[in-house]
């Protein structure tokens, strides 16, 4: 996200970048997790650039905090997965938020792994049994 040192009339630093106002679930938590029980939890997109998000977030994130965030189309799709750093945030009543955040690496989707099946014992020891030397 390319920002510029003007504000928005809301306060928020204005984007160079063409930006479409779109709605998608977002699923975030902070990076690195420190603790196991910090469980993501879920925000809203308001707008989205080529490089980053404007958030509705649950809760107040500080500016330069990476986050992890995946963002998933309407049909439940990963959109975008990968590592974002909060340029600003702006706290509403109620402990809400809008923050805009700046996609630092996008990892794609992830692909689902075939595992292969291992040979058979008596195969992997028959192998072994020249380079034992014996036969």
């Amino acid at each position: 996200m390319t920002v510029s040192a003007e504000l928005s009339p809301q306060g928020a630093p204005l984007r160079l970048e063409k930006r479409q106002s779109v709605v998608h679930v977002v699923e975030y938590s902070r990076y690195p997790r420190r603790l196991a029980s910090e469980n993501r939890r879920v925000a809203y997109t308001q707008d989205r650039s080529d490089t980053g998000l404007g958030l509705d977030l649950p809760e107040r994130v500080t500016p330069g905090e990476l986050l992890q965030v995946t963002v998933r189309d309407i049909d439940g799709q990963v959109a975008v997965d990968g590592l974002a750093r909060v340029v600003w945030c702006k706290e509403y009543d109620g402990g809400h938020a809008r923050a805009g955040v700046s996609i630092l690496q996008e990892t794609g989707q992830r692909l689902m792994l075939r595992v292969r099946r291992r040979s058979p014992l008596a195969t992997r020891s028959d192998s072994n049994s020249h380079a034992l030397g014996s036969g």
